[in-house]
């Protein structure tokens, strides 16, 4: 389209396009700004508002919370007959005008005898107390929900809203508490105590809400049942659940599940009763676990935000209309020194980079543009010829990183089975570094035909550095094994060495072990490393919790300790590092010990220990997700099968 154009047209053109694009970015953060200011006050008003109504709500069942404990404790401590019950009753039910009704319900057989079931229930009626009882043949109280729920959780309850037939026969909701006696110092079950609230006040409290202009709340149960609505048809006849299948709402069906989850959450919706969009703000009722929620219709919202961006818009065309008379001038004056400009770039563009550019005196934008790139073709030459060396010396680098890990993976044992031709025992160990090369370890070797040696360790830091330490710790390890020593004296040797001349304070935790393949002994020393654990044939689980020493590199001590422990045939011994308990997820929780002992409960089941080990390494990985490795992973596990 602009392709024959002149530059004087194409930069006038450009120029005004970039301002009509700023002019609208700016209209847009101003419109947007403007918008976030009034939904944020908006939100603010919807929080008070709501938070004073389920504030009066809460108010409301909270008093009748209490007189129910009252009326249980009451019923507790005392033995009153059936005309002091009413009466308690009566009296609690004039104190407490949002109260409708309460119910004082014995277990079957416990309030007199000769009585088999006595449920005295006294409730409002015409600003008068009735009362009667619901212990009748045709009415089994003691199999109603609002009776047998807290009797079986042992504790009080907010009931789920419904028509209470044969009770108050209006639709209510019950808080049902439970009573006992204490009978030879054991609390023995008595029976349920209930205060029932009237939700026709509820109705008329949240239909007195004042929002906006068309605005309305509306109230859902803990199991998303309508409590209130302006649309009585749907008051305890539909679910916000149901009225989001019919309507194919997926967003609906969503805000209701954090509504009953006790979320609060200020949200676009598209309003069922006005069709169009609107926004809705919910929050929980704290006794119930009912939520609230207030809708606002977004073009009410957003009124005063219209007006504002049409007196914008105008104003922004008329500086528009001025700004355009200005930049053509300005075109028509830069254009000529700039096209001969132009061809130059554009050889430069086209990868020749020691195109000639044309000579110019000014010392104006133009001049100093010129100038410009001449300095660009300099400065673009020397980067080329760094960049070629610093690719070839990263290429090298990683060459010599990946010579060393292998290297690296190459002084641990990686062939399984270890021992085909031995059947004592099986073994199996897996090594996954954080970098490239890492400072874990792990080696199994026999000593002689009857002793098995193994160990792990964990060197301090990552990288090239923990990798050299591993390798010679891996070393001095075979070095120092000797049948005529035990395991502290292995591990001191081994330390000595590390100590000496250690300028960079490196040191690498330790536990090592030598089993009696015959007999199931095992010595073992831990140098400040994780302890294993035992599992034996019934899926006990034992901690070798003693640490007998510091790391190994720390400091030049005394012989290390040692202890000794049997291995039983169907025994598993489990050695890790703490890349598998300190491992990381995306919010910074690590996977624990705790993790890592329920997975051992588990590898009873396990055919081999392979399938023990890779439980272990793809639980550390799916705890993780998508975080990144943060320290290197080593597991080695054994099972002794016994001669």
């Amino acid at each position: 389209m602009f392709k024959n154009k002149s530059l004087f047209f194409k930069l006038s053109f450009s120029i005004l396009i970039c301002t009509f694009l700023i002019l609208g970015a700016v209209g847009l953060r101003n419109y947007f700004v403007s918008k976030a200011l009034l939904m944020k006050k908006v939100e603010e008003n919807a929080r008070n508002l709501s938070a004073s109504t389920a504030g009066k709500i809460d108010k409301v069942f909270i008093s009748a919370s209490e007189m129910a404990k009252n009326l249980a404790i009451f019923l507790e401590n005392s033995n009153p007959d059936e005309k002091q019950c009413k009466k308690i009753m009566s009296e609690l039910l004039k104190s407490n005008d949002k109260v409708f009704g309460t119910c004082a319900a014995y277990e079957p057989g416990a309030f007199r005898k000769g009585i088999k079931q006595y449920a005295p229930y006294c409730w409002k009626k015409n600003n008068k107390i009735k009362c009667s009882n619901l212990g009748i043949d045709s009415y089994q109280y003691f199999l109603k929900d609002w009776y047998q729920i807290p009797k079986e959780i042992n504790r009080p309850v907010w009931m789920e809203p419904y028509f209470d037939e044969g009770g108050g026969d209006i639709i209510m909701s019950t808080y049902s508490v439970p009573f006992y006696k204490n009978a030879n110092g054991k609390r023995i079950f008595k029976g349920i105590v209930t205060v029932d609230i009237s939700l026709s006040w509820l109705q008329k409290l949240i239909s007195s809400i004042k929002i906006i202009k068309n605005g309305y709340g509306f109230l859902i149960s803990k199991n998303g049942t309508i409590v209130t609505h302006p649309d009585v048809s749907k008051i305890m006849n539909q679910t916000i659940f149901s009225i989001a299948e019919e309507n194919n709402k997926p967003d609906l069906r969503k805000i209701g599940r954090k509504m009953i989850s006790g979320e609060s959450g200020f949200v676009a919706h598209k309003c069922l009763m006005f069709k169009r969009k609107c926004w809705l703000y919910y929050t929980p009722l704290k006794t119930t676990g009912w939520s609230l929620g207030v809708i606002f219709p977004e073009t009410e919202l957003f009124s005063p935000l219209a007006e504002l961006t049409r007196n914008t818009i105008l104003i922004s065309a008329l500086g528009l209309a001025l700004l355009f008379s200005v930049i053509v001038y300005i075109s028509h004056k830069i254009t000529k020194p700039l096209r001969k400009l132009a061809l130059a770039t554009k050889a430069i563009g086209s990868g020749i980079f020691n195109a000639q550019l044309p000579v110019m005196n000014s010392e104006d934008e133009i001049g100093q543009l010129n100038k410009s790139f001449a300095s660009m073709q300099e400065a673009l030459a020397q980067y080329i010829a760094n960049l070629k060396e610093t690719t070839a010396a990263k290429e090298r680098i990683e060459s010599e990183i990946n010579i060393a890990r292998e290297i690296q993976l190459s002084i641990i044992p990686k062939l399984f089975p270890a021992f085909p031709d031995r059947d004592e025992f099986d073994i199996y160990a897996i090594l996954e570094s954080a970098k490239a090369v890492g400072g874990d370890l792990y080696d199994f070797f026999f000593i002689d035909e009857d002793y098995l040696y193994f160990a792990i360790g964990d060197v301090s830091g990552k990288g090239v550095p923990a990798s050299l330490f591993m390798a010679v710790t891996q070393t001095l390890s075979r070095a120092k094994t000797d049948k005529d020593l035990n395991a502290g004296e292995i591990v001191s040797g081994i330390n000595k060495d590390l100590c000496r001349d250690n300028d960079t304070s490196m040191f690498v935790t330790y536990f090592q072990c030598i089993l009696n393949i015959k007999t199931g002994e095992m010595e073992y020393c831990n140098a400040g490393h994780n302890p294993p654990f035992i599992i034996n044939q019934e899926g006990q689980i034992k901690k070798l919790e003693n640490r007998h020493g510091l790391p190994m590199g720390v400091l030049d001590m005394d012989p290390y300790a040692f202890d000794k422990t049997i291995l039983l045939p169907g025994d598993y011994i489990v050695l890790y590092t703490d890349g598998v308990t300190e491992a990381m997820n995306i919010n910074n929780e690590e996977f624990g010990e705790e993790r890592l002992v329920r997975l051992l409960e588990n590898i009873q089941g396990k055919k081999n220990v392979k399938e023990s080990t890779q439980l272990i390494l793809d639980a550390t990985r799916e705890f993780a997700g998508e975080a990144e490795q943060s320290d290197d992973i080593t597991i080695l596990i054994l099972k002794y099968k016994g001669t």
